[in-house]
């Protein structure tokens, strides 16, 4: 008979799956891939789990319960509640195991004063960290009636997708209004477009925000973030830029105190030169990232000085084979532009994703790193 701990080693590697970062990241990491929509891919592993035998059961619950979606009926928490009076356990609810809650707009349509039943189960899930709002493309549109939102004290990181005929109701559907809510948030990512009429909304001050991830923006929007109060703000990931003006007035509020910045995979950084934007708006700048095969060479006016690490992913872009001579080149132009000159502090280039393992076994890449060798840079390969 194997020891519980090892029961519990192994329910969790069956159980991962590419959404469990998604209720586990609070803090920024390099290249994050998560999954928005929400939904544990390995949730059937986790049912055939439970169903096995009482033991079985008893270590898997938790696997099980630790992400959740909360639909507008049938909600799983309920069902829980029940199997476990009619299991003769003394048990109740088990909010205390859900970490990430998945609450689509769909959930939360307001057609009358009476709370939310999503939302009032929302409130007892009081250990819950991660919280995400997708938007629903078939759902309805029924919000007629204002609304609230629970205290949520223990809420790490928020992955809110903007509706503007749900922010109308406020409470749980407006993004300001949950962020008062979650004093001790630290990551947000945030898509949408803004209404101009929502610029007037209440103020919002996070001072563990360290985080902002960006997936999709408009103008007002950018405006309405450039009014919050963000101190400890230093990371911030860009997953798709309309145009780099855009971001102007939030180099101007925040472009001080960054300390990271990343670029996602979006060809709109290869057509436009966005480094050059990120280098003008932060000067302290300590660590870029960015899909060296989506992203235009850049091309510098001033020293950056306090630009220590360079991360490259190297997933390939649709319209050039790999290792083609036009990748190679795209990829020495990158490499070139990191002299000392330019970047006198720089002292690590970190190499991201599979796709250098065959890059790294071509001669051609030591000729094109030797330059940033001799000048006293290290070339780390990361492990995936």
């Amino acid at each position: 008979m194997l020891p519980i701990e090892l029961w519990l080693q192994i329910f969790r590697w069956a159980t991962l799956s590419p959404s469990t970062p998604g209720f586990c990241t609070i803090k920024y990491r390099p290249f994050e891939v998560v999954d928005f929509h929400g939904l544990d891919d390995a949730t059937a592993t986790k049912l055939a789990l439970v169903l096995v035998c009482k033991r079985w059961r008893k270590c898997a619950i938790p696997l099980l319960y630790e992400d959740v979606l909360l639909p507008r009926e049938r909600n799983p928490l309920n069902h829980m509640h029940r199997y476990d009076e009619e299991d003769d356990d003394d048990t109740s609810i088990p909010t205390y195991m859900v970490h990430r809650v998945h609450l689509p707009y769909s959930s939360t349509t307001v057609t009358s004063p009476k709370p939310i039943e999503p939302v009032q189960l929302l409130a007892q899930c009081l250990a819950v960290e991660v919280l995400v709002r997708t938007a629903d493309p078939f759902g309805p549109v029924e919000y007629e009636f204002d609304t609230d939102c629970p205290p949520l004290p223990n809420l790490k990181r928020l992955d809110w997708w903007h509706n503007n005929e749900a922010a109308r109701t406020g409470g749980i559907n407006s993004l300001p209004h949950v962020l008062a809510q979650a004093p001790n948030l630290q990551y947000l990512s945030i898509g949408g477009e803004l209404w101009p009429s929502y610029l007037n909304s209440p103020p919002v001050h996070l001072p563990q925000l360290t985080t902002l991830r960006l997936r999709r923006a408009n103008a007002f929007l950018v405006l309405q973030l450039c009014r919050w109060d963000l101190s400890a703000l230093s990371h911030v990931v860009f997953d798709h830029a309309p145009a780099a003006q855009f971001f102007e007035p939030l180099w101007a509020a925040f472009g001080a105190q960054m300390r990271t910045v990343e670029l996602g995979v979006s060809l709109k950084f290869y057509v436009t030169d966005f480094l050059a934007f990120v280098f003008a708006g932060c000067p302290g700048i300590e660590e870029l990232n960015y899909y060296v095969h989506f992203t235009h060479v850049p091309s510098v006016d001033s020293p950056q000085t306090a630009l220590r690490t360079i991360g490259l992913h190297a997933q390939p872009n649709s319209f050039y084979d790999a290792h083609s001579p036009d990748s190679w080149a795209h990829l020495e132009h990158h490499l070139e532009a990191y002299t000392k000159e330019r970047f006198p502090a720089l002292q690590l280039v970190k190499l991201y994703g599979r796709e250098w393992d065959a890059v790294l076994e071509d001669k051609a890449f030591e000729r094109l790193t030797e330059p940033l060798r001799k000048r006293g840079c290290t070339i780390e390969v990361v492990s995936p």
